[in-house]
């Protein structure tokens, strides 16, 4: 995996300058340096995104909001603050790659990840609240699986045979961990068909996820387009999208006023809220500079940190099944890569 963090930037490269001339180590150095950063600060609010989203439930299991309003409170987020960067980029002169002319079939493209980003994040707290955080970090990485194969028929990646073999071995240490109940106790309501849709929610969003991702990472990188922009007013055209859905979905489920729709809203909601805008910025820089197994490898490490941190508030230990699981996923993305 260091591998894949330490490979050179490909269409976004420095210039070429004169072999002899010390300036390019110097780039590349601090090209590598703000890479890690980036990564590091990634999981860091990967696994504050999902222990908030668990903290901001009640006693009973359920959420005192709408959790509609997150993924849309997220996008509004994320699209001020990519306009404001942008605007300051575009006032000295440092905006990498230019604002083009705009074009609006190339503006549609972009409601794709939009719309698979909107389920996705919608698919996080029902999971988490039918099957508990560390079930949620650990299935969570079923998106390398869909991601994968996605990247082969949509970005031409070919699979080697250690790759397969690592997928494989990723599903298996996913299934491992539901043999029997995690650290997490299961409530009633998390039974029979309430329990299976939770699962159904893994599945779908894994796959919204993965598509998300390498949809993504095409349009970032010019691919889909044949526009090399700014990562800034890419992200606008991206996040814009996301309201629309957002604002739609909340829309269609209340008759109140739309004043009303923070009722229930704790602290540990408006920390999600931070916390998913400022992953979700982390991982367009991610998707533009490094791939989409970068950002694997992130959510591997936060399956990890969130099953220790629930584990231990929880009181009752990692369970055999869990640490078999996070055991064979890691094995699993460190093979893959």
């Amino acid at each position: 995996m260091t591998v894949s963090l330490l490979k050179p930037l490909t269409s976004t490269s420095v210039p070429e300058t004169n072999a002899t001339s010390p300036q390019p180590a110097a780039v590349d150095a601090f090209s590598l340096k703000t890479k890690l950063i980036c990564c590091a600060a990634l999981l860091l609010f990967s696994v504050a995104a999902t222990l908030l989203a668990e903290a901001s439930k009640t006693s009973s299991g359920s959420y005192p909001y709408n959790t509609f309003v997150i993924p849309f409170s997220v996008e509004g987020v994320k699209l001020v603050s990519s306009a404001c960067v942008l605007y300051f980029a575009k006032s000295n002169n440092k905006d990498e790659g230019g604002t083009k002319a705009f074009s609006f079939a190339s503006f549609l493209l972009y409601c794709v990840p939009a719309l698979c980003y909107f389920i996705s994040n919608n698919c996080m707290f029902y999971i988490i609240r039918e099957l508990g955080p560390t079930t949620f970090q650990i299935t969570n990485n079923l998106k390398t699986l869909s991601t994968a194969l996605l990247m082969r028929f949509v970005l031409s990646h070919k699979l080697t045979w250690m790759q397969v073999k690592a997928l494989v071995l990723l599903v298996c240490g996913s299934i491992v961990t539901q043999l029997q109940p995690t650290s997490q106790p299961l409530r009633e309501n998390t039974q029979g068909v309430f329990m299976s849709m939770g699962y159904v929610a893994v599945c779908v969003n894994s796959l919204a996820a993965g598509l998300g991702g390498v949809y993504s990472e095409k349009l970032l990188k010019g691919k889909a387009t044949g526009r090399n922009e700014s990562i800034h007013w890419q992200n606008c055209q991206l996040y814009f999208f996301g309201i629309v859905f957002g604002l739609v979905s909340i829309l269609s489920q209340t008759d109140d006023k739309l004043g009303n729709i923070y009722d229930g809203f704790n602290g540990a909601a408006i920390g999600t809220v931070v916390a998913l805008a400022t992953s979700g910025l982390l991982v367009s820089f991610v998707l533009k500079y490094l791939d989409n197994f970068a950002k694997c490898f992130v959510n591997a490490l936060s399956m990890i940190v969130v099953g220790v941190a629930h584990a231990s508030t929880s009181g009752d230990g990692l369970q055999l099944p869990l640490v078999i699981g996070i055991v064979l996923t890691s094995i699993a993305i460190e093979q893959y890569s």
